[in-house]
């Protein structure tokens, strides 16, 4: 669950979640360095999807989902929140031709 996190992290963020010049670090950094929330990496990332995946990569594996499946279902809840925010904020034309996916940024 923890790679997994980790590799929705980078493909959301454009960021791997802990950066260092040897893998030793990388290591040490996963054990002991707090991870940045992605919402704070790139501020488009809704608060809720920031919240699943800093739980799915939490440092103590009992502090992580208790399965896949609520896994997902966290993650379908922030996406409906998302799409439900979307469709009832007002639309500014202006605003919407720069719009882009959530997997395709320009």
């Amino acid at each position: 669950m923890y790679s997994l996190g980790a590799t929705l992290y980078h493909a959301l963020t454009g960021h791997v979640p802990f950066d260092a010049p040897t893998v030793e670090e990388v290591i040490s950094a996963q054990v002991h360095t707090p991870l940045t929330a992605p919402n704070l990496v790139l501020p488009e990332i809704s608060q809720p999807t920031s919240e699943t995946l800093v739980q799915a990569m939490a440092k103590n594996p009992s502090d992580r989902f208790l399965s896949y499946d609520e896994f997902i279902m966290h993650l379908e809840a922030a996406r409906s929140l998302l799409l439900r925010e979307r469709s009832q904020a007002p639309q500014n034309p202006q605003k919407a031709k720069g719009l882009t996916s959530w997997w395709r940024r320009q």
